[in-house]
């Protein structure tokens, strides 16, 4: 979750420098600057609040705003600075510590966000939305004790216990007991209960049910939540896209092309992309690779979807600039720019031909897991946003069958570009399948990498609680307490001509 920022500060907030030539000046001048704001006139407040920035530095006020104003027009970094400098000239301010703590963690900064986030809780102890920041930040880093017991410390609110307790069992089911399960169950069938809480409740019991072994009841529960989650989505239209998506890249990244521009874009090995589906893996690799002392791990980045939106560049120009400004968004996340680093963000997967294009010399890593393991771990999750295909059986099979056509296509455009991670092989065989991995992005052998779990960097996908542990094989063949519950996802994945463990 990330938190809202907080709006700028009241007329009658006291001035760290009072002293000014005209203080009813100075007061008529915020007033002028909120109501550009409130107009939504942000450049022209921006104006007013630098000139009384340079008036009155020692004045958190004008700076306080100034950095609420980056926040909306998404100069994060900026942000970030200003706010930092607002809370050492006033760290009482609770809201610049909760702004603060929003800007980091929208950066990824999630060390500085749980400072800040804590020291917004300190000072106001009731603000859910800082104490809520904070349980998501110290969930990122691990700290999963400290996590739910501020998600606790939430639910002792009426307002905020469902909530709370959704979150909880995000981060372990087995912190549920029997009387909060009781009471999610009852919450769920509440007629005057908003639907995006009961939709987070229902996948909330299937992970606690599942947990407890009560198969039945906890697919009811998943499929519940999936069919209303589905309803609020534009689910078919997100599948029409995703379809002209492919074929698009499709015609975009062709023999021709690849034969043409080979070679001509960026010499920088920096990027390890991971691409593939949803739940197949994925994070488990990162985790490995970032756990190498060469290695930065900067998670579901999304900067290339971001950077492609209005299309494909046709040059080897155009190709090298925007391999250049890719560079730099990772800059800006945090890539110390020396280091290899991993862009784990899946959906990379429609852009394969590009990347090699880009960055020829950049390794990219297909995690792969069975289909079924994989269709039934995206059924069972509520994504936090985006996967708008994932919400029915059916419609996982379609989107998995168009993202396997696209692969294989990549496997015929691109022979030996892009490396498949089997999550099967991997956790069956760590020992050599890790080092294998290590070798494939041409790293020196590191042993850190087999303590992955003990690793520092903060996680924040659906899977940070399981990578926090050492490789275990429960989740291999997962789906068959529930085969008879997914034979209409197995029946669609056979018409569709994709096979799996199933039939075995």
């Amino acid at each position: 979750m990330t938190t809202s920022p907080r709006p700028g500060l009241r007329r009658g907030r006291r001035a760290a420098s009072p002293g000014l030539a005209d203080p009813a000046a100075f007061s008529r001048a915020l007033d002028e600057a909120a109501a550009h704001v409130r107009a939504d006139r942000l450049d022209a407040a921006a104006q007013v609040y630098r000139r009384l920035e340079r008036e009155a530095p020692g004045d958190v006020r004008a700076a306080y705003s100034l950095a609420t104003i980056d926040i909306r027009q998404g100069r994060l970094e900026r942000a970030r600075k200003r706010l930092e400098g607002v809370v050492v000239l006033e760290p009482g301010l609770a809201a610049a510590q909760h702004n603060l703590g929003a800007v980091c963690q929208r950066l990824g900064a999630w060390p500085q966000a749980a400072g800040a986030y804590g020291r917004a809780v300190d000072l106001q102890p009731a603000a859910a939305e800082s104490r809520a920041g904070l349980a998501a930040a110290l969930a990122a880093l691990g700290r999963a004790d400290d996590a739910i017991a501020q998600h606790r410390e939430l639910a002792r609110d009426p307002a905020h216990r469902w909530a709370a307790l959704t979150r909880i069992t995000l981060i372990d089911p087995a912190a549920i007991g029997d009387e909060d399960l009781a009471a999610m169950r009852a919450a769920s069938n509440e007629a005057n209960l908003d639907g995006e809480t009961r939709i987070g409740l229902w996948f909330a019991l299937g992970d606690v049910l599942d947990r407890r072994g009560m198969s039945a009841e906890a697919f009811a529960a998943y499929a519940a939540g999936n069919r209303a989650r589905r309803a609020t989505l534009p689910a078919d239209a997100a599948a029409r896209a995703n379809a002209a998506a492919a074929l698009y890249v499709r015609d975009q990244i062709t023999p021709a092309r690849i034969a043409t521009q080979a070679g001509q874009g960026s010499r920088s090995a920096a990027p390890i992309f991971i691409v593939g589906f949803p739940r197949s893996g994925s994070t488990l690799i990162e985790q490995i690779l970032a756990s190498h002392p060469q290695v930065q791990g900067l998670g579901e980045t999304g900067v290339l979807p971001e950077l492609v939106t209005h299309g494909y560049p046709d040059t080897p120009a155009g190709l090298k600039d925007l391999a250049a400004r890719y560079l730099a968004a990772m800059r800006e996340r945090g890539w110390d720019g020396a280091s290899r680093f991993v862009d784990k963000t899946l959906e990379n997967y429609l852009h394969g031909g590009l990347i090699r294009l880009m960055f020829p010399r950049a390794t990219i890593l297909h995690a792969v897991r069975d289909p079924i393991d994989t269709a039934f771990a995206g059924y069972r999750q509520l994504f936090a946003g985006g996967n708008e295909t994932l919400y029915d059986l059916a419609d996982i099979a379609a989107e998995y069958s168009r993202y396997r056509g696209l692969m294989d296509h990549w496997r015929a455009v691109l022979p030996g570009g892009v490396v498949e991670v089997g999550y099967e092989t991997l956790v069956g065989d760590p020992q050599s399948q890790v080092r294998s991995l290590i070798e494939t992005v041409g790293l020196a052998w590191d042993p850190a990498v087999l303590q992955f779990h003990e690793r520092a960097g903060a996680v924040t996908t659906a899977s940070a609680s399981q990578v926090r542990r050492p490789i275990y094989a429960s989740s291999v063949a997962r789906w068959r307490r529930y085969a008879t519950e997914l034979r209409p996802l197995t029946a669609e994945l056979e018409r569709l001509g994709i096979s799996g463990k199933w039939r075995e």
